[in-house]
């Protein structure tokens, strides 16, 4: 069985699955599996994926769910291929460059006996060519740290995170009925109690964020959804966080909270931060109403 799994979860994606779907033939390495979480696809994306299996070119498995979001995709796919010992994450708008593959088995290799490591993280470019980070300190090294500690050093980037089985049989994202979206990186914050994750400067692949998708639909996804964010928001207040994050999200946590109909004593319950809750209620409420055209 391959130890890599490429894990796809997509929603009316069959225009772009075709790219990433050319970008897996073409991998110097062929030994791993294409798992599709189909979540609930309207368009032809069953039928493309029956002509992909039927070309035999590369080993695909595919699942279908009724639409209930990608955090609830990743879990289904977590949980589909027991021999896996790498599930590497790569979203439909998303690419691999040929030797991808072989960069994933290049790290298995190198930090499977590393028990505090749960992931690693390759970067992603864009079609353009630059890469995808932040205007923080420039990763040019593995680092071997937290979500936490790399946000606070390095800022946030977008890439591909290659989970270890175990780290993801033990942690997984949180599912709200009649919510289909958490935080992408909820998952990370809650594994950094027992995992570090190693984050490479190296490119994996290219992401072309779609319209529609979950990085371009905004703030009016995050307020449709506002149970996953007020769990997003708690993890981000962590005292692992800086001052100016924990505040950010202290603020931000009150319009979600509303949405969810939340009392304060909700809040602080598992919160438990009643002098940054307070300093943030008025400009949380404040912000309520500006965030009120987005609804």
């Amino acid at each position: 069985m391959n130890e890599i799994v490429v894990l796809t979860a997509s929603y009316n994606r069959a225009d772009n699955l075709q790219k990433l779907y050319s970008s897996l033939k073409a991998q110097t390495n062929k030994k791993f599996e294409w798992l599709i979480v189909d979540d609930g696809s309207t368009d032809d994306t069953e039928n493309l994926i029956s002509h992909f299996i039927e070309e035999n070119q590369i080993n695909i498995k595919y699942i279908y769910q009724s639409n209930g979001g990608k955090a609830k995709a990743l879990n289904k796919g977590f949980c589909q291929s027991d021999y896996a010992e790498i599930f590497a994450v790569v979203d439909s708008d998303d690419y691999l460059l040929p030797n991808a593959i072989d960069l994933i088995y290049d790290n298995l290799n190198r930090y499977k006996n590393h028990i505090d490591v749960g992931a690693f993280f390759f970067h992603y470019k864009r079609p353009d060519g630059q890469t995808i980070e932040s205007r923080k300190k420039k990763l040019d090294e593995d680092k071997i740290l937290t979500v936490y500690e790399y946000n606070n050093i390095f800022g946030k980037h977008d890439g591909c995170i290659c989970y270890f089985r175990d780290a993801v049989y033990e942690y997984r994202y949180p599912e709200y009925t009649g919510e289909k979206y958490v935080g992408p990186t909820v998952i990370l914050m809650e594994m950094s109690e027992k995992y570090k994750i190693v984050y490479s400067p190296t490119i994996l692949g290219i992401a072309e964020y779609q319209e529609g998708g979950l990085t371009k639909s905004g703030r009016k996804l995050r307020l449709k959804n506002p149970r996953g964010m007020i769990h997003y928001c708690t993890l981000m207040m962590s005292n692992k966080s800086n001052l100016i994050t924990q505040f950010k999200y202290g603020v931000s946590i009150w319009p979600y909270s509303r949405l969810a109909k939340k009392s304060f004593r909700e809040i602080l319950s598992f919160v438990k931060k009643p002098l940054l809750l307070l300093v943030t209620y008025i400009p949380g409420q404040l912000l309520y109403f500006y965030w009120k055209k987005y609804m």
